[in-house]
């Protein structure tokens, strides 16, 4: 109970570990505590459709794997793919006929064997093939084929209705949405993609702690998961505006995380240190603070135990300001000097 001493012997105190530090005057780095979620880098996260419809013919790929930029994540068998590309053919063969037939009424017409109209003639239809070609030639481009793709296609060519669903990018499948034998159109979802190895958190900053808050602020992250191990971050995102019911701003931070320890979903605890009011700024006001480890939770109140000598501790409720570099800042209930 509070101003009820506890008394103890040298020799639990011994046991025990209790060691005392005076409650004293030190500037402090300003920091700011608040708790958040994980969340995935949007940049590097997608969703992973296919640009045709069709029947999957072969799935290559399992949930958690991690797979490379451009690596075929499903095979799928397409009647569109495969008339796309019988068009394609034929356009091709048709303009490579006109261009002849062109080259040989310029020719004869230089020859003065035919007619400039029968040469004008071959000219437009050798246009029109042309443009024909190259909208049958972007039809492919659009159902994602390349143009190493495309210049090797050919009538020997087997299984050119096959479609391939690739990775946009280096990361790991965190979600799969298809199997074998299933039919899927272009808005079908099969996979969801995410690059694990920078992660965000995001949290919210009241309105009253905005001006300790700034872009490029060091951050630590602890996850439950991992309990003393702090992750590193910086802040990179400051909403614009403030909510009027919970007047807080979003705030985004960007976390690296190349182990994968740190998983979405996660709630985690953030401490962000704000740079621009060190120990060292001239002007910034000195506190009374004593080590966080002095600092006990009993139910919704901070105690402290104030060491009176010969094993005496007596327990004080004290009102908590700032913290910093393992420090916290006592507002009422403890003295300067006084051991805790």
């Amino acid at each position: 109970e509070e101003g009820e001493a506890i008394e103890l012997s040298a020799e639990a105190v011994a046991t025990a570990g209790i060691v005392t530090a005076p409650a004293a005057s030190r500037r402090l780095r300003a920091e700011l505590e608040t708790t958040g979620s994980v969340d995935f880098d949007q940049r590097r996260f997608a969703h992973v459709s296919p640009r045709v419809g069709g029947r999957v013919e072969s799935v290559p790929v399992e949930l958690g794997e991690a797979v490379r930029a451009g690596q075929v994540l499903a095979r799928i068998d397409s009647i569109e793919l495969g008339q796309a590309v019988g068009d394609y053919l034929q356009s091709r063969a048709r303009a490579e006929l006109t261009r002849e037939t062109l080259e040989r009424e310029e020719r004869l017409f230089r020859e003065r064997v035919s007619s400039e109209q029968e040469m004008l003639t071959a000219r437009a239809a050798s246009r029109e093939a042309d443009a024909a070609l190259r909208g049958a030639e972007e039809r492919l481009h659009l159902l994602g084929m390349s143009n190493q793709e495309v210049a090797k296609l050919g009538y020997d060519q087997p299984r050119v209705s096959i479609f391939e669903v690739r990775a946009p990018f280096v990361g790991t499948i965190v979600a799969k949405e298809v199997t074998r034998g299933e039919m899927v159109e272009p808005q079908s979802q099969l996979f969801q993609i995410a690059d694990l190895s920078r992660l965000w958190v995001w949290i919210d900053v009241y309105e009253r702690d905005l001006s300790r808050v700034h872009l490029g602020d060091g951050v630590t992250v602890e996850v439950d998961a991992y309990p003393g191990t702090p992750f590193t971050g910086e802040v990179i995102y400051l909403g614009a505006s403030v909510q009027s019911e919970t007047r807080t701003t979003r705030a985004r931070i960007e976390v690296p995380n190349p182990e994968g320890r740190l998983r979405p979903g996660m709630f985690a605890r953030v401490r962000i240190f704000d740079p621009h009011t060190s120990g060292d700024t001239p002007g910034t006001a000195e506190v009374i603070a004593v080590p966080e480890a002095a600092v006990q939770r009993e139910g919704d109140r901070s105690v402290v135990f104030v060491a009176l000598g010969e094993g005496r501790f007596e327990p004080r409720t004290v009102k908590l300001g700032r913290r910093g570099e393992g420090f916290v800042e006592v507002l009422e209930g403890v003295a300067a000097g006084e051991p805790v």
